[in-house]
C-alpha cells in the first residue's frame, strides 16, 4: 500500500520557523553584490544610448569626450572588436542574440551605441554625456498592439456569465476587495565586473543562472568555456529579469580584454 503523506507535525522543515542563512548578511550590508567588488586599477564604463527608436548612426563624435580628464577609451561599432553570436541550436539562452555595438543600425530606443571607459564613474558619466551621435534614415518604429499571429489563438476554455449567475443565485454576498500596489523593485542593479588575465575571464555578475551566463559569454567572446569563470555571491532579487545575460556584460568583458584592466559597468537610469 502507498505510504500516507506525513502530517505537518512530523515534518522537520514545513510549518516551522527557520533563519535565512543570508538574512543577517543582507540586512547588515555585509553581503557583497556584483557592484560591490573592487580591484586595483579598476576602470569604470558607462554606455551611451540611442535617442531614436529606428534608423541608422550617421556619425559618432567623441572628440570632446576623449579629451576630458580620466577618459581611457571610447568604444563604438567601429573599434569594439569581434563578437560572435550564440547559434540558435545552442542550449545557451539569452534575450538579444545580436551583439552590442554590432553595426550602425538602431533597432530600439536606448540601444547601446557607444561605451566610455574612464578612471572614475563620475568621469565616465561626464564623458558619456559629451559623446555626440547623429542619425540618418530615421524611421517610424514598428509598433503594433495587435497579436503577431495572423489567426486568433485557439482556446479550450469557455467564458461564463457571472452577472446572470449572481442574479439567480440563492445566496448572494456583495463585498469589495482591494489589493495595495506592488512594485517590482530589486535591491540590486544589473552590474558586471570583468577581469582578464591574458587567457581567462573572471566575471562578477548579477545573474540567476551562472552556468548559462558562462556558456553565453564564452561563445560570444570566442573563448573556451573553461576560460570563463562567473561569480555571483549574492543576488539582490531578480524576478526572472536576471536569468539571461544582458548586453552590458559583454561590453565590460571586451573592454577588460582590450585595456588589460578590471572594468566595472553598472546599469543605471540616465
Amino acid at each position: 500500500m502507498p505510504k500516507q503523506a506525513a502530517s505537518t507535525t512530523q515534518l522537520s522543515a514545513v510549518g516551522h520557523r527557520h533563519v535565512r542563512v543570508d538574512g543577517p548578511l543582507k540586512v547588515s550590508g555585509t553581503a557583497r553584490y556584483s557592484s560591490d567588488f573592487h580591484f586595483s586599477g579598476m576602470l569604470y564604463a558607462v554606455p551611451v544610448c540611442a535617442t531614436i527608436a529606428s534608423g541608422n548612426i550617421r556619425a559618432i563624435d567623441g572628440a570632446t569626450a576623449s579629451n576630458l580628464p580620466g577618459v581611457r577609451k571610447i568604444y563604438t561599432h567601429e573599434n569594439i572588436g569581434t563578437f560572435y553570436r550564440v547559434p540558435k541550436s545552442s542550449k545557451a539562452m539569452l534575450d538579444e542574440r545580436r551583439p552590442p555595438l554590432d553595426d550602425n543600425v538602431i533597432r530600439y530606443f536606448g540601444q547601446y551605441v557607444a561605451l566610455v571607459v574612464a578612471d572614475t564613474f563620475e568621469q565616465a558619466t561626464a564623458a558619456a554625456e559629451k559623446v555626440v551621435v547623429t542619425y540618418s534614415d530615421q524611421r517610424t518604429p514598428k509598433v503594433d498592439v495587435t497579436l503577431a499571429a495572423d489567426e486568433k489563438p485557439t482556446s479550450d476554455t469557455r467564458r461564463g456569465d457571472p452577472e446572470n449567475a449572481f442574479t439567480s443565485a440563492a445566496v448572494k454576498i456583495d463585498q469589495t476587495y482591494s489589493t495595495p500596489p506592488e512594485t517590482h523593485n530589486p535591491i540590486e542593479l544589473h552590474a558586471s565586473v570583468a577581469l582578464w588575465d591574458g587567457t581567462r575571464f573572471t566575471l562578477y555578475e548579477t545573474t540567476q543562472a551562472i552556468m548559462n551566463h558562462r556558456a553565453v559569454m564564452a561563445q560570444m567572446l570566442g573563448v573556451p568555456t573553461e576560460n570563463v569563470r562567473v561569480i555571483t555571491e549574492f543576488l539582490g532579487s531578480g524576478f526572472g529579469g536576471k536569468l539571461w545575460p544582458w548586453p552590458h556584460t559583454l561590453l565590460a568583458a571586451a573592454a577588460a580584454r582590450d585595456l588589460g584592466k578590471p572594468i566595472k559597468l553598472v546599469v543605471h537610469g540616465r
